[in-house]
């Protein structure tokens, strides 16, 4: 197989939040020899209160004098799994965010924590004193300027996490003792190390020690404290040693800090003074700058950081403003663009139309590749949760926050964070979410309750509604909740939800062996994501469409279509939505053959599918390696996979997939005695009743095919059920299905009636030609004549019931239940009056995009297409193939010369596709009248019979 698949994104924010790389630390020896020995006498089981709280040293000190590069030194000197978290804005006492972020980043279950905050009371309360101690054993909690009042009430929920320890660094010298702290004074730095770190960020330049003597100017303003040395070794080593004497009325900091902004520029100062109103304590990276200050970003980072006005944090990627340089920056005054609570509101919307596509307000006149994308946004979470916790901003701006959030979660697969996004703020959009996010746990009950009654009517609720009964294999319901909202008259601030639904729609309906609709569902869904730019939508678009091409027999397409909707979805870190992909590589691996067989991109899906707690996902990837088995003849090894599966299946409550599991496991009951053939038909019968009930067609017919083929020959009840069966292939505009009823027909008929065809060849000559595949069909039912069906101990081949071939589109499919705008017309022009036999016509053909549409624009964006000619009757098209650009002006068309070898009506079918991908936009079949010489030529007119695609 051609494809390209990139590794597995890590879950970042289920990994533990690591300490900061200490850069240039120096001294304390004392201090973090006190911190090992406290560590030693906690791991060797000494308890450390009375209570059973975990053991706890406070790290106290004024600002800047290095706590946290302190705490920082320690935890990479001791091998222990460490979570850091910065809480010096935390001002509620409100903890349970901090402790479900803890839960996520210690892997707890998804599931349990779904199942909990959906249930609420008693049992949330249960799930979290058992989860806690269970998850948090045996590791070291950071809580880096955390206050004794928010320490105090996470110790209490901590309790009984066994090896627990907690290091916190804190201004506040009082209020720990009822905790039973351990009180280690972080104190100024003396006179030889302040030398050490002014003489290192100097460049090693040497400086005469009575300039940081503490009775000296420099040395009263650095007060011991390393980070304004820092400051003072570049001003030194860019001033030299001739600094200004400090005003009366500043502070040291505020010297130091006034002097160094002084070799700053305008945008530098006004830069830092932004920085600091965001959040002083936070790391921040240079996509935040990036977000103010386009295209300049690193220039003006890189001064601040010269001056150790901003120092690094973790390498060169994360940043964070010192304590003491912070304090002393005067804010600047913050924009509509740059307010921390309006920032995030936009930078959350716009990511979120990746996403979901809602309207994107981003920033004016800002490129694609300016905007963040949603794990480049994995290191601001906490700090959204926290603007939200703290009720920053105004109650809009706290929505949009809330909105964008719960998008951005339920992607990233936490749901810890929005299990507490739901406690702090459970608006519907954010209970649409986490039901969303339930569903593809496996949860579909749990789902179904974050729904209210009256949320089903909401444009916006009803493609997640419908999502979440075709997870649960319910297509029949999936159709009626989509009913209301895929109306002619839908508005068109709607298109959004009308995208997505016309993505679930085509699922249903390739679920349901309705391949045309299913396409032309699939298509408008794209051009309706693309159109709002959500590259989440187009990516799970085309991954359904890549199981319409498989099911449709177009393997190498479905390959580069799955190609294509892992990149959409690589760029939005939809690992859920990769997963499946992977998925459905093993059916194209097993049907296309490739570099990798099914078994082994099996066996990783699988591993993808559990890291992701996605029990369906799991489900489905275990009935296709069943498949495989059964092609290779591994029936035992095949039977228990599927046993497998149908758990995975009952467990998530996805009766589709259990249907399609038992109907297979009834294919391995081999005819070898009567025993097998009853239980193979109680089998079968389970899975039509499951079938029937949920709505699947195409199920539905195999089943009842299968129930004909495996009863006796003398049972003449079955004939009703072969009708049933045909006449839903017929419905399904499935001509192989159909083939495989008339061969089964044909062998009872002989069985029964003694009459039919009497040989293969009498049987395969009155098969269609039009067959897709046809050769393959005519071989496999000869051999199933000539074996006298499955009586005779030859089955249809497990694989025919994987393709649903549609051999024509009629006029039944051209309806479309969502009114798309705009649109790509594809008109056929005939240059020629009256085109007579043996004769050749010339035809132009020119696609036409409506205002609005994207290739709408200048004629150098536009792309350039493929039109495939076919002739469907006796005549030939010249070229085979041409190329296009979509435009009003005939040049820029495809022309064709059409010779018609005989008089009558004609049909060409015109295949649109991208000439860069290949991949197949559209179909449009034309009629044309040749007529006799002496009749009128203005009857000769090309009418368009099909048209399919957008």
């Amino acid at each position: 197989m051609g494809r390209r698949r990139g590794e597995a994104m890590g879950q970042h924010l289920r990994a533990p939040t690591p300490p900061p790389e200490p850069v240039r630390f120096v001294g304390r020896f004392k201090e973090l020899q006190d911190i090992a020995l406290w560590l030693k006498q906690q791991r060797v089981g000494r308890p450390s209160n009375s209570h059973g709280l975990p053991g706890l040293l406070v790290l106290h000190g004024p600002a800047g004098v290095g706590k946290s590069a302190l705490a920082a030194m320690a935890c990479q000197r001791h091998d222990m799994v460490t979570h850091w978290l910065s809480l010096a804005d935390a001002t509620r006492v409100d903890v349970e965010p901090t402790l479900l972020r803890l839960l996520a980043e210690s892997g707890a279950s998804r599931a349990d924590i779904v199942r909990a905050a959906v249930a609420g009371g008693r049992r949330w309360r249960r799930t979290l004193r058992y989860e806690l101690p269970r998850r948090l054993h045996d590791r070291m909690l950071v809580l880096d300027g955390a206050k004794p009042s928010v320490v105090r009430a996470l110790m209490t929920r901590l309790r009984g996490c066994h090896g627990l320890v907690v290091l916190v660094t804190s201004r506040e010298p009082t209020g720990w003792f009822r905790m039973g702290a351990r009180m280690l004074d972080v104190t100024p730095m003396d006179d030889g190390m302040m030398s050490a770190v002014v003489r290192q960020a100097a460049g090693g330049r040497l400086v005469h020690r009575d300039l940081w003597h503490p009775t000296s100017v420099l040395g009263d303003a650095l007060q011991g404290m390393p980070a304004l040395a820092r400051v003072a070794g570049a001003l030194i080593a860019k001033r030299g040693t001739s600094l200004p004497e400090k005003r009366v009325d500043e502070s040291g900091a505020q010297w130091l800090t006034r002097l160094a902004l002084q070799g700053c520029t305008p945008d530098q100062r006004k830069l830092l003074g932004q920085l600091v109103v965001r959040n002083s304590t936070a790391p921040f990276t240079l996509r935040s700058v990036e977000a103010l200050y386009p295209g300049r970003s690193r220039s003006m980072l890189d001064g601040l950081v010269a001056r150790e006005l901003v120092q690094p944090w973790r390498g060169d990627a994360t940043f964070h403003i010192p304590e003491p340089v912070a304090e002393a920056t005067p804010p600047h005054h913050q924009t509509a663009g740059t307010h921390p609570v309006v920032w995030a509101s936009r930078v959350l919307q716009d990511t979120a139309g990746l996403l979901d596509g809602r309207p994107r307000p981003g920033f004016v006149a800002r490129q694609e590749s300016e905007r963040f994308t949603p794990d480049e946004l994995v290191p601001y979470v906490d700090e959204f949760m926290t603007l939200l916790a703290n009720e920053r901003g105004s109650a809009e701006q706290r929505d949009h926050i809330t909105d964008g959030l719960a998008a951005l979660l339920a992607v990233l697969g936490d749901a810890h964070r929005l299990v507490a996004l739901y406690r702090l703020r459970p608006t519907p959009p954010v209970r649409r979410a986490l039901g969303s996010f339930a569903a593809d746990l496996g949860l579909p009950h749990r789902a179904l309750a974050m729904f209210d009654a009256d949320s089903w009517v909401s444009p916006d609720a009803v493609p997640a509604g419908a999502a979440i009964c075709l997870q649960s294999g319910r297509l029949d319901g999936a159709l009626g909740v989509l009913e209301g909202l895929l109306r002619e008259d839908a508005r068109p601030d709607e298109r959004q939800h009308m995208a997505w639904a016309s993505t679930v729609l085509g699922a249903v309906r390739c679920d349901r062996g309705e391949m045309a609709q299913a396409e032309q569902a699939l298509l408008r869904a794209a051009a309706l994501h693309r159109a709002a730019g959500c590259r989440r939508g187009v990516g799970w678009t085309l991954l359904h469409s890549a199981r319409v091409c498989l099911l449709t027999g177009r393997e190498a397409e479905a390959d580069r279509v799955l190609d294509e909707a892992e990149d959409h979805l690589l760029a939005v870190a939809d690992t859920r939505g990769r997963n499946w992909v992977l998925t459905e590589r093993v059916r194209v691996a097993l049907r296309h053959g490739g570099t990798e067989t099914p078994e082994a991109l099996a066996r990783e899906a699988l591993r993808q599918h559990e890291a992701a707690e996605d029990i369906r996902g799991m489900g489905w990837t275990y009935l296709y390696l069943g498949l495989a088995h059964m092609e290779g003849g591994a029936f035992g090894r095949a039977r228990d996979v599927l046993n497998t599966a149908e758990t995975y299946f009952l467990r998530c409550g996805d009766d589709l997939g259990a249907a399609w599991t038992r109907h297979r496991v009834a294919l391995l009951t081999l005819p070898t005695g009567e025993g097998s053939f009853r239980d193979a038909l109680a089998a079968l019968e389970s899975a039509w009743e499951l079938f029937q009930w949920i709505g699947c067609p195409v199920g539905t017919a195999w089943t009842e095919l299968e129930m004909v083929a495996r009863r006796p020959p003398t049972d003449l009840s079955s004939m009703p059920l072969l009708d049933t069966a045909r006449e839903r292939f017929r419905a399904l505009g499935d001509p192989c299905g159909q083939a495989w009823a008339r061969a089964v027909e044909a062998v009872l008929q002989n069985h029964v009636l003694e009459q039919g065809p009497r040989t293969a060849e009498a049987l395969v000559v009155s098969l269609p030609d039009s067959l897709p595949a046809w050769g393959l069909i005519v071989e496999e039912v000869t051999e199933f004549w000539r074996g006298r069906g499955v009586v005779g101990g030859h089955v249809i081949p497990f694989h025919a019931r994987d393709a649903v071939a549609v051999g024509h589109t009629g006029h039944a499919f051209l309806a479309s239940p969502v009114p798309v705008t705009p649109r790509c017309h594809v008109r056929v022009t005939l240059f020629d009056d009256g085109p007579a036999e043996d004769t050749t016509a010339r035809l132009l053909l020119r696609v036409l995009p409506e205002e609005g549409h994207p290739w709408a624009v200048a004629e150098g964006d536009r792309p350039w297409l493929t039109v495939t000619a076919v002739p469907l009757t006796h005549a030939s098209v010249d070229p085979a193939s041409a190329l296009l650009m979509p435009s009003e002006q005939p040049g820029h068309g495809a022309e064709f010369g059409f010779t018609a070898h005989r008089t009558g009506t004609h049909r060409i079918r015109f295949t649109i596709a991208l000439d860069r991908t290949g991949t197949v936009l559209q179909q449009v079949e034309t009629e044309l009248d040749i007529l006799d010489h002496d009749q009128q030529g203005e009857l000769s007119s090309p009418e368009a019979v099909t048209q399919r695609g957008r």
